[in-house]
């Protein structure tokens, strides 16, 4: 009898941990730039290792069942990667984060699982593509956390999105923050050169 009352409380603390409502300050601090590194294993290449880029989450909105993010990842150089639709939500006892990304208009589609501790920081990924007729890879990475010092390598890619959906949040306007920002700083730091002028 015990053993079944704590079944069900036990089942019930589950589906209240699992309704809970994601929110719009979530979505948006997923919003963003960040730079990643990562190691992968390829079919016909072999082991590549500590190789880079950047990761664009040009829109996100929340929902009660997760926050729904579009973006993709460039190179170095700025040429795309792949575009992302993915899903991200807070699981487990801890409250970590954690996310699946199936990515799309690439000749190698791949899905990316990510696991972080909070919207916008710093996270780590495993991505695979399992192909019978062409090239297979796993990998393993890291990313920065969302940063305003990576949006330049995000702008292009998330100029070309496609219009946001209702409730979403952009890509644009995080930069706009990140500008706001900048200009904050440039004039603290003139108004401190300034004082720090003897004469």
């Amino acid at each position: 009898m015990m053993s079944r009352v704590l079944t069900q409380v036990w089942l019930l603390a589950l589906l209240c941990s699992t309704a809970a409502s994601y929110t719009s300050e979530e979505a948006v601090a997923l919003v963003g730039a960040q730079h990643w590194w990562e190691s992968g294993w390829y079919s016909d290449t072999g082991l590549e290792t500590h190789y880079d880029g950047f990761f664009c989450l040009c829109q996100c909105a929340s929902s009660d069942e997760g926050i729904f993010c579009r973006g993709g990842g460039v190179h170095p150089d700025l040429s795309p990667v792949a575009s992302f639709l993915g899903s991200f939500s807070q699981e487990g006892r801890n409250g970590d984060w954690s996310g699946t990304l199936v990515a799309f208009n690439t000749t190698t589609p791949f899905t990316d699982t990510f696991r972080f501790y909070k919207p916008g920081g710093p996270s780590n990924y495993t991505g695979a593509r399992a192909s019978e007729g062409s090239r297979s890879f796993v990998w393993r990475g890291y990313m920065s956390g969302v940063q305003c010092e990576h949006r330049a390598a995000c702008r292009g890619f998330c100029g070309k999105q496609p219009s946001l959906p209702k409730a979403a949040v952009s890509f644009k306007d995080w930069d706009k923050i990140c500008n706001q920002s900048a200009a904050r700083v440039n004039v603290q730091d003139k108004s401190q050169d300034s004082s720090s002028i003897h004469v």
